[in-house]
């Protein structure tokens, strides 16, 4: 759900025109929704899949908080890579790190 969530959060303008014609009520959500389901999933079974750790941390990018970010961010970095979405997502995770801290 929290993908979803943040899915239709991230969706531009134009998409959401389009949308609007398409259907009588487009789907939409918000940021804070998302993070709710992240945050859910954590409290679960934390650090279970490292793409949820990465899009903790996006989604704190999203709502301004660095200080969150970086967090999530550096748990995704550091979770042992399994698989090659694992991998992937470690990549991105220390991408990111580096593009808001100025280290890139």
């Amino acid at each position: 759900m929290g993908i979803w969530c943040y899915t239709f959060a991230e969706m531009p303008w134009y998409q959401r025109r389009i949308a609007n014609m398409l259907f009588a009520a487009p789907p939409s959500s918000t940021y804070e929704e998302a993070l709710g389901y992240f945050q859910k999933a954590e409290q679960v079974d934390p650090n279970f899949y490292s793409k949820n750790l990465l899009l903790l941390g996006k989604t704190y990018l999203k709502l301004q908080n660095k200080k969150l970010a970086a967090l999530w961010l550096l748990k995704a970095k550091d979770c042992p890579a399994r698989t090659e979405e694992d991998k992937q997502i470690q990549r991105e995770a220390a991408q990111l790190l580096a593009e808001f801290s100025g280290k890139n």
